[in-house]
C-alpha cells in the first residue's frame, strides 16, 4: 500500500503530495498523521528552502476531511475527546511553523479542511479550473474559532461571512478577487509556474526568507480570543450533538440535499 503522503525532493525544494486520489485526496486521520510527521522531519533536517504542498493528480487539492470517517452517534452522546480536529490543528500549526515558505499548488477541488490547509500555506497558486467551498453549514457543524480567524486574516470578515454562510462553490477567479489565492493560471501551466516561484524563493538568502516568515507569523498573534474559548467550545459541541449534524452527514454520504430541522 502506498503512503498517504508522498515526499519528492529536489535541491532546496521539497514537494509533499496528498496521495488519496480515489477519494479526491480527502484528509483521513492516517493522511494527517503522516503529513504531520513528515513536516516535523523536514523541519528538523533544515535543508528545505521551499516546500510545495499539492494533491495527487489534477482532480483535487483536497476535498476536505473524510466525512465517512466522522463518528456516528445519537444527539445524547457526547463528542469524543479527539474527533480528528486536534490532529488537524496540529497539522495546520506545523505548516505555519515550518521554517521555509510553503506554497499550495491547487488543482481541482479545494474544499472544507482542504481549503483551510491551503489557507495555512504562505502562498497559493491555483489552476483556472480549481473550485473552492467551505461546506460546514451544509453539514450542520460549527467551524473552529481559529479556523474562522485564519480566513478573516486572509480575506476579511465580509468574504469569510459569505463563503461560510452560503456554503456555495466558487471558481478560481472569485477566489483570486477576494485574495484567497495569489495567482490563477491555466491548468497546463500551474506546475511550471509554481516551481518557477519556488526556484526564485530558493535563490534568495535563506535566513532572510525564514526570518521574514517568522516575523509575519508574530505580527498576526495580537488577536487573542482565549476569553471566549469556552463559549466557542460549547457552541461547537451543541452542533456536533444536534440531529442536524447527523442529517448533514447522512445526506452527504447519500449524495442528496439535507433536510435540516434546526435541532
Amino acid at each position: 500500500m502506498s503512503s498517504p503522503v508522498l515526499c519528492q525532493r529536489q535541491p532546496h525544494i521539497t514537494t509533499l503530495v496528498l496521495n488519496r486520489p480515489e477519494k479526491h485526496n480527502a484528509l483521513s486521520p492516517e493522511l494527517l498523521q503522516c503529513l504531520h510527521d513528515t513536516l516535523q522531519q523536514l523541519a528538523a533536517e533544515g535543508t528545505t528552502r521551499v516546500l510545495i504542498l499539492r494533491g495527487q493528480g489534477t482532480q483535487a487539492f483536497s476535498s476536505g476531511y473524510d466525512i465517512a470517517r466522522l463518528p456516528q452517534r445519537s444527539p445524547e452522546q457526547p463528542p469524543p475527546q479527539d474527533d480528528g480536529t486536534g490532529l488537524f490543528a496540529r497539522v495546520l500549526a506545523a505548516v505555519q511553523a515550518f521554517p521555509a515558505p510553503v506554497l499550495a499548488m491547487i488543482y481541482g477541488f479545494c474544499m472544507g479542511g482542504g481549503l483551510e490547509l491551503a489557507a495555512a500555506c504562505d502562498v497559493r497558486l491555483a489552476a483556472d479550473t480549481a473550485r473552492f467551498c467551505m461546506p460546514p453549514a451544509r453539514l450542520g457543524v460549527l467551524y473552529s474559532g481559529e479556523g474562522l480567524l485564519r480566513f478573516i486574516n486572509l480575506i476579511g470578515i465580509a468574504n469569510t461571512s459569505e463563503i461560510f454562510f452560503t456554503a456555495c462553490t466558487f471558481d478560481a477567479q472569485r477566489a483570486h478577487a477576494m485574495g484567497l489565492v495569489n495567482h490563477v493560471v491555466p491548468a497546463a501551466e500551474l506546475e511550471a509556474c509554481t516551481y518557477a516561484m519556488a526556484s526564485q524563493i530558493a535563490r534568495n538568502a535563506p535566513l532572510s526568507v525564514q526570518f521574514t516568515k517568522r516575523v509575519l507569523a508574530l505580527v498576526q498573534r495580537f488577536q487573542d480570543f482565549s476569553a471566549h474559548a469556552e463559549e466557542i467550545r460549547r457552541l461547537r459541541q451543541r452542533c456536533l450533538q444536534s440531529e442536524d449534524f447527523q442529517e448533514g452527514r447522512r445526506a452527504f454520504l447519500e449524495k442528496r440535499p439535507p433536510r435540516f430541522q434546526g435541532r
